[in-house]
């Protein structure tokens, strides 16, 4: 190439040398004819001779000029520079007919020092004579600083390179390999950790995980369960626990696991896992109550609760006493020491409230009870001990208070059209009662009304052998129980202890009438007596008279 070069400047060079001896020529040949010219014609020769001289002078320099233009309208190819040195590439630039233009330096990781980078125009390109071709030198490697290595796990391949390239360093992909640590397709290790300083240009490599297929069963007997459940799941493997009372192993520890660490199972399996409770609190049992109970039985019922059990007293007779109350939660297998002693004859305390003294009196004896009292022994019994329902050895003594004699009823009754009018007339708001009552096979309505001072009376056809007259109420009563009528009185005071009552007691002619005041109102209820006839209301009757009422 550069002997082409040569050849073509000697070319070069002939065709300017001819265009200068051509133009001489041509100079020497108008000299002449401008002389004859002169001679011949005098001042007019004198003055065309002058005319042609600065005709061929015009004329050469004319043919001067266009011999330069076409020099430099000649074309030249630019060679190529690049990693020459600055010297030798501004030698081929002159040789090539062409000028070095501007110098600019630059580092370069490849190109040594002083040896060109780049050129402008490009190298094999055209250019004209003389033009300037600019030149990029290498001020040799640039200097290297200092770099953190980043971190790259759990990014993509393409996100860890870019953040590799973006510290200037180098990223080198390692061949992908089967990890749970992150999933597929993400960085789960470098070859530099992150953090590391470097210098730039450095290479870190990195490897890119697959799923795998298999994974080894971690060990976690002994770790907390969060850190069990943390280490399954780390290697793909599903967690489940279950929780049992230990004694050895403390509370929230993983006891034993389904799946022997180290064997290989396939990602996405279940191991499960039995965490402590601790120490299993002491069983608790409720203690029976075998008041009343022989020995054998009593031992048989503490036994098959979990109890343990011992006798003091009489082991022929039956338990009188137990150490621990009944109903008592205790830990299993607590010793109940229980007392036995020989049965005791026993009887249940009757409800005399409101009974004469006399008929309380006779009813205490009957049934093996000592009766005492106080107060006035004509009266009626307001208190009792010990009370109703209790239950105490034979030849007890139960003390009443008696008070007072049963009142008499009123004489002068005053007829009303409705229940309201005779309790307005009585004194007695809202007062109701029933419009039809229903004893046994018997239905009876149409009650008629009365009142005397404080009382109202209900009163159905004379047929009717009793009446419970209810507040606000209209359904059928409530079916009664055997009792004598002339005891009657006093078992309604009795049954309905608490509320202020007054009992007025049966006749023939007239109809009982039972008056109570409760919260205030006073209710009645009135039978009509027949004298010695029995009439039926049990407990539970009357207290669903109470009830009723309220």
């Amino acid at each position: 190439m550069h002997v082409r070069q040569k050849c073509d400047s000697k070319s070069r060079r002939f065709v300017v040398l001819l265009s200068v001896v051509l133009m001489l020529i041509l100079g020497v040949v108008s000299m002449v004819g401008c002389a004859c010219s002169q001679s011949g014609t005098g001042t007019s020769s004198a003055s065309a001779s002058a005319d042609a001289s600065a005709s061929a002078s015009a004329s050469a320099s004319a043919s001067a000029s266009a011999s330069a233009s076409s020099a430099q309208d000649i074309m030249y190819t630019v060679p190529n520079v690049i990693s020459l040195t600055q010297a030798d590439a501004e030698k081929a630039i002159l040789a090539s007919g062409l000028r070095l233009g501007d110098i600019k330096r630059e580092a370069s990781e490849t190109v040594p020092l002083g040896n060109v980078i780049s050129q402008d125009p490009k190298a094999l390109t055209s250019a004209k004579a003389n033009s300037k071709v600019n030149l990029v030198i290498s001020t040799g490697k640039p200097e290297q600083k200092d770099v953190q290595v980043p971190d790259l796990k759990g990014k993509t391949r393409s996100e860890a390179e870019k953040a590799l390239a973006d510290v200037k360093l180098v990223g080198v992909a390692s061949n992908p390999e089967e990890s749970t640590e992150v999933d597929p397709g993400c960085v789960f290790k470098q070859s530099i950790a992150a953090g590391v300083t470097v210098k730039e240009g450095t290479s870190v490599a990195f490897t890119v995980a697959v799923a795998p297929t298999e994974v080894a069963v971690p060990n976690v007997v002994g770790l907390s369960r969060d850190d069990a459940k943390d280490a399954i799941e780390k290697v793909g493997l599903s967690f489940d626990s279950t929780t049992v009372y230990n004694d050895s192993v403390q509370e929230g520890y993983v006891i034993s696991q389904s799946v022997d660490a180290d064997k290989k199972v396939k990602v996405g399996s279940t191991v499960s896992v039995k965490v402590s409770l601790g120490a299993a609190p002491p069983e608790e049992v409720v203690v029976p109550d075998v008041t009343g109970y022989n020995w054998h039985d009593a031992e048989a019922a503490l036994q098959s609760a979990g109890l343990a059990v011992r006798y003091t007293g009489d082991p022929s007779g039956v338990v009188t006493a137990q150490d621990i109350v009944a109903g008592t939660k205790v830990e299993k297998n607590t010793l109940v020491t229980v007392t036995l002693a020989s049965p005791v004859e026993t009887v249940i305390v009757p409800d005399l409230m409101g009974m004469a003294a006399a008929s309380a009196e006779e009813m205490v004896n009957n049934i093996g009870l000592v009766f005492d009292y106080s107060g006035d022994y004509s009266g009626f019994v307001v208190d009792q001990w010990p009370a109703a329902g209790d239950e105490v050895p034979v030849r007890t003594t139960v003390h009443v208070t008696a008070e007072g004699s049963r009142p008499e009823p009123p004489s002068d009754w005053t007829p009303a059209d409705s229940a309201s009018e005779a309790a307005m007339g009585a004194g007695i708001t809202d007062f109701n009662v029933m419009n039809k009552i229903t004893l046994g096979s018997n239905t009876y309505s149409g009650p008629s009304f009365a009142y005397a001072k404080s009382i109202v009376q209900a009163q159905y056809d004379a047929g009717a052998s009793g009446v419970i007259v209810r507040k606000g109420s209209d359904d059928a009563s409530q079916p009664l129980t055997d009792r004598n009528i002339d005891e009657f009185a006093a078992a309604w005071t009795q049954n309905i202890k608490g509320l202020e009552v007054q009992c007025y007691g049966p006749d023939e002619d007239e109809a009982t009438v039972i008056l109570w005041s409760y919260n205030g109102m006073r209710y009645c209820t009135t039978f009509q007596g027949y004298g010695g006839e029995e009439m039926t209301m049990s407990p539970a009757d009357v207290q669903s008279v109470v009830t009723g009422i309220q």
